[in-house]
């Protein structure tokens, strides 16, 4: 029930995106809006509610809002993050240990079901472009950030329709 409660989800945060005003908007329109809503610190506890009920983390909840709220993209993904890891961190502690009757296929270091090997290795792999583009970031504009945003949204609800239906 929970993977349907994730597609409908992304599917409504989709449209809410689309046809809602100011999640699209460029950065320099957002700053022009002096007349911006702040969003509530009550909002918390409701988005950690719903996040942790779908198992997601809450940066699809509150990167919409962040931007409604004038920030450009980068500062409301940048910002969205830290809820992310609040919520994934105790999920995935629990996770981790409880005992699973999955075959690892050959994993090397096994904790729960996550093969540790490769998860030492994708880390390995990430630190050098970490590097990289703490140095050099990319000069993305945020009009193309955001559409980049409603895409990856599309490819996560097309993901998880395909082994639903």
């Amino acid at each position: 029930m929970s993977s349907w409660g994730f597609v409908i989800y992304i599917a409504v945060t989709i449209i809410d995106v689309l046809a809602g005003p100011g999640f699209l908007r460029s950065a320099d329109a957002a700053h022009e809006d002096v007349s911006r809503p702040a969003i509530p610190t009550r909002l918390g506890a409701p988005i950690g509610a719903i996040a942790s009920f779908l198992g997601v983390g809450g940066s699809v909840m509150t990167v919409p809002l962040l931007r409604r709220a004038g920030l450009p993209m980068g500062q409301a993904a940048a910002l969205a993050n830290p809820l992310t890891l609040a919520i994934g961190t105790p999920a995935a502690v629990v996770f981790l240990a409880a005992r699973h009757a999955a075959d690892l296929h050959g994993a090397v270091f096994a904790v729960g079901i996550v093969d540790l090997g490769a998860a030492a290795f994708l880390l390995a792999g990430a630190i050098p472009v970490i590097v990289v583009l703490r140095r050099r970031p990319p000069s993305i504009p945020d009009r193309v950030h955001a559409w980049f945003y409603v895409g990856l949204l599309a490819v996560v609800l097309t993901a998880m329709l395909l082994p639903l239906t």
